[in-house]
């Protein structure tokens, strides 16, 4: 696999799941495609990260929330970002806010989780060939 961001095509979303649920991961999965804005964005992500209700969407908020969720449940968990295509052609500078937003969440989670705690995100979508 690549380095992240991680662009995966829809046409093999199946199997990539089976085999990383073979590896225990948690697989958990946001529609991309409504996203309107950061907070969007944040508050979609958050949700399948089990944060708290009162929890209202933001990237700060996000954050203070991240590694506390995380500590009190560790987990091995991939989230996948359905759709990205959709959003990136829509609006690119929101897909490209998000993602950074997630990469440093990742990296948030590698840093204080000790190897015990991990988390990714994929990006699925119908992503046309380099090339084309």
């Amino acid at each position: 696999m690549s380095a992240p961001p991680y662009l995966l095509p829809e046409a093999g979303r199946d199997e990539v799941r089976r085999r990383v649920e073979g590896q225990g991961f948690q697989v958990r999965c946001v529609d991309a495609s409504s996203f309107e804005s950061e907070r969007d964005a944040s508050l979609s992500v958050g949700r399948e990260l089990d944060f708290p209700g009162y929890f209202r969407g933001g990237w700060d908020g996000f954050f203070d929330l991240l590694s506390a969720e995380f500590q009190e449940k560790p987990r091995r968990l991939i989230v996948g970002i359905l759709n990205s295509d959709v959003l990136a052609g829509r609006d690119l500078r929101l897909f490209v806010n998000t993602s950074w937003y997630l990469q440093n969440a990742t990296e948030t989670i590698e840093s204080e989780g000790g190897g015990e705690w991990q988390l990714e995100f994929f990006y699925w979508g119908s992503w046309r060939p380099e090339g084309e």
